[in-house]
């Protein structure tokens, strides 16, 4: 059973569910008195948000079976481990588990157009791993608006609570917030996509794939990834001096302290020549940040509710 849950990538789903557990015990139930989802209700769907996540690396790890034996060969599971035609069902399982799981939630809260992101999200991912992979940023660009959409869908689930809310400021705050948030994710999982993508060129030029780095050249992209870390910086300066949202210091030396420097030294990293030790610092880092940026959802949360 091993390879079943690793073929998952369980760290990655948890990381989803913590994802998803902050934003809605912080911003929804810190603010929304009657939330459309209770916390089984809920419950139900970081499980289906998972299940989406799972499938999406099912599916990748289908049809990149062979690239996978080049570019991680000790972590490749299909067909060393598990067969194709394995794989193949498993996936379907998991789509079909997903989809009643999203007919229940939609239907108990009386909501059924909720129940469309399922079909849709898992749609896209398929898409990404057949057709928009070997595309020169397309497919970069879905994966990072699924992971926008992690959070993005907490907000289009209580989108009926959060503005029936009586109270317009804290209704914008909260959008404020998770758009900031969405915004934030996706600019950072794009780094990590092209970061990703060169660090797989020999596996996907063996496989005929037309990645960015591929087409234009490893140093290019490590240009464009510079680009990208250097926006991200930019939209979080503008944001911290633009925001009606109420912060203190803290809030400023934390986000440019642990969000924004780790970013300047991913634009160091990249402006020296790099090995494939320091694509895997970077990997790490970014996964810090991200971190980072859900510890500073606490800590508005803290501020907003002391006021």
């Amino acid at each position: 059973m091993i390879p079943f849950i690793q073929i998952l990538r369980p760290k990655n789903l948890i990381i989803v569910g913590i994802t998803q557990w902050i934003l809605y015990h912080y911003i929804i139930l810190a603010f929304v008195a009657t939330p459309s989802l209770d916390v089984f209700l809920f419950s139900l769907l970081v499980i289906d948000t998972m299940l989406i996540a799972a499938g999406g690396y099912v599916i990748n790890d289908i049809i990149d079976a062979k690239t996978d034996q080049i570019n991680k060969p000790s972590k490749t599971y299909i067909p060393s481990k598990i067969s194709l035609k394995t794989a193949t069902y498993y996936y379907y399982t998991l789509l079909t588990v997903g989809f009643l799981i999203a007919l229940y939630i939609a239907y108990s809260i009386d909501n059924l157009p909720l129940v469309i992101i399922y079909p849709s999200s898992c749609f896209l991912l398929y898409l990404y791993s057949t057709k928009y992979k070997n595309s020169i940023i397309i497919g970069n660009v879905l994966v990072s608006l699924f992971v926008a959409m992690v959070s993005g869908i907490i907000l289009f689930a209580e989108r009926n609570a959060v503005f029936a809310l009586d109270d317009l400021s804290k209704m914008w705050r909260i959008l404020e917030l998770f758009f900031a948030y969405m915004v934030f994710s996706f600019m950072v999982n794009m780094i990590r996509e092209i970061i990703k993508d060169i660090e797989d060129m020999e596996g996907d030029k063996s496989a005929g794939l037309t990645t960015y780095p591929i087409k234009y050249g490893a140093d290019s992209a490590k240009k464009l990834t510079v680009i990208f870390c250097a926006l991200s910086i930019l939209v979080l300066v503008l944001w911290l001096l633009t925001t009606n949202i109420p912060m203190d210091l803290r809030v400023y030396v934390f986000l440019l302290l642990l969000v924004a420097s780790p970013l300047v030294v991913v634009i160091q990293i990249l402006t020296k020549t790099t090995t494939k030790r320091d694509f895997s610092k970077i990997s790490a880092i970014l996964k810090y940040i991200m971190l980072s940026g859900l510890v500073s959802i606490i800590l508005l949360s803290s501020i907003l509710k002391s006021l």
